[in-house]
């Protein structure tokens, strides 16, 4: 089991290149790289080298025991991304990533740790699934709004 542990709520923004500042307290975390992944519920998960090695893992002997089809390599796979960090903690979010999340370019983003990874939340998304108390979490449709008030819409699917 990784010592590497993600607490704490950030609010950040995403600047015009989609650079992304990652809390300075886990710099010593993450080191110089990390993996990003479009996460199927919503939001970008950011993790270390060895979080998501372990995650393979188990992706691999799930799919070795036919508890998930062969194809969820490659989903796992297509939807991540290693990532280097630079000197100031930023990491640069590809534009499919961000769309996946719904976030823009100069847009805000809510940092959340969630122990083995640290999600990067469309502000509305997150207030959205902040707001569900139950312990089953429903499928969604996002319904966003981009910056002409049209409504963007993103899956629980990557």
């Amino acid at each position: 089991m990784g010592t590497n542990v993600f607490v704490g709520e950030y609010d950040r923004s995403v600047d015009g290149n989609g650079r992304l500042a990652l809390p300075a307290t886990f710099r010593d975390h993450l080191g110089n790289r990390c993996y990003v992944t479009a996460h199927p519920d919503g939001y970008i998960a950011i993790t270390t080298e060895e979080n998501f090695a372990l995650m393979a893992e188990l992706v691999l002997a799930e799919v070795r025991s036919g508890a998930r089809p062969t194809s969820a390599r490659r989903s796992v796979g297509r939807a991540s991304q290693l990532a280097s960090i630079d000197k100031q903690s930023r990491i640069t979010l590809d534009e499919a990533t961000r769309r996946h999340a719904g976030i823009r370019p100069g847009a805000q983003a809510i940092i959340v740790g969630a122990l083995n990874e640290l999600q990067v939340w469309r502000p509305s998304r997150f207030a959205t699934v902040e707001n569900e108390h139950g312990e089953i979490e429903p499928a969604r449709v996002w319904r966003d709004e981009d910056d002409q008030g049209d409504d963007v819409q993103s899956g629980g699917s990557a």
